[in-house]
């Protein structure tokens, strides 16, 4: 594996072929581990949900980003040839819930303000669209409405709403490895964000290329009422575990140093 420093100016990239296969043939190897963990996180996700408010941010911070770096924990072991030999495994990310939370509220932070200021350029006409919607103004103003709501939908909000989509997309791409350097490097959140930043920066192009990629294949993958998507996002973990691991070597076998080994040397038989 190799060191931050050596990360920091380390110039290796990936192959998004390899990434895919090289993610199937890890994740295959417990699939039904993978599914009936996303059927968990699925399941603790929308309890969290039903609590108003709390729990869509819980959601976003803590629950979504720690079950995820429990699945990066099991995949790396997976890799090594560790197995996954404990359906509890999957909760392992929560051992890191400190730096997690914190880069995920960065994330999502970034995201809001990025949000606000888009709808910021409409807030006059968002305020008078919801002042004539209320009581009866919904039946008697509907032209007024109408014509409110066109004032939404012109080329200039899709050109700035395609922006918007376009720096989410970058903030996606750019911290796309943030969780992988917590969970296998032990960093903390603001560290482990700058190296996933940096050598993101390095392949962003194939990045993007990935991104988008799978993002198909998740869509598609969703059309046949969703059972796709038990095998299209174990993809998406380990396809996206394979790139991190082509990039950083960290699946391969621990170095052994030969210092390690000076005791023995100064030993005297006895």
């Amino acid at each position: 594996m190799k060191t931050l420093a050596e990360l920091s100016t380390d110039k290796s990239t990936f192959s998004i072929g390899r990434a895919l296969s090289d993610g199937w043939a890890l994740v295959s190897k417990h699939l039904g581990y993978y599914i009936l963990g996303g059927i968990v996180s699925v399941v603790i996700s929308f309890a969290a949900g039903l609590i108003p408010f709390v729990g869509g941010i819980a959601n976003q911070v803590i629950l979504s980003p720690c079950l995820m770096a429990g699945a990066i924990y099991v995949t790396w072991r997976i890799s090594k040839g560790l197995g996954w030999a404990d359906l509890g495994d999957m909760f392992k990310g929560f051992n890191f819930l400190g730096p997690i939370a914190i880069s995920a509220c960065i994330q999502f932070a970034v995201i809001v303000i990025l949000s606000v200021l888009f709808l910021l350029n409409y807030l006059d006409i968002i305020v008078k669209f919801f002042e004539s919607a209320q009581g009866a103004g919904a039946l008697n103003n509907q032209d007024e409405l109408r014509a409110l709501a066109m004032q939404l939908f012109t080329p200039e909000s899709a050109v700035l709403f395609l922006l918007l989509m376009v720096f989410i997309l970058f903030i996606s791409v750019i911290w796309v490895f943030k969780n992988h350097f917590i969970v296998i490097y032990k960093m903390q959140a603001w560290p482990a964000m700058e190296m996933s930043r940096k050598i993101a920066g390095r392949n962003l192009l194939p990045l993007i290329g990935y991104f988008l990629l799978m993002g198909l294949i998740i869509f598609i993958s969703a059309i046949p009422c969703g059972i796709g998507l038990l095998f299209s996002l174990p993809l998406m973990i380990g396809s996206t575990y394979s790139a991190f691991a082509q990039i950083t070597h960290c699946d391969e076998p621990d170095e052994i140093n030969e210092d390690m080994f000076d005791f023995m040397a100064d030993k005297k038989p006895e």
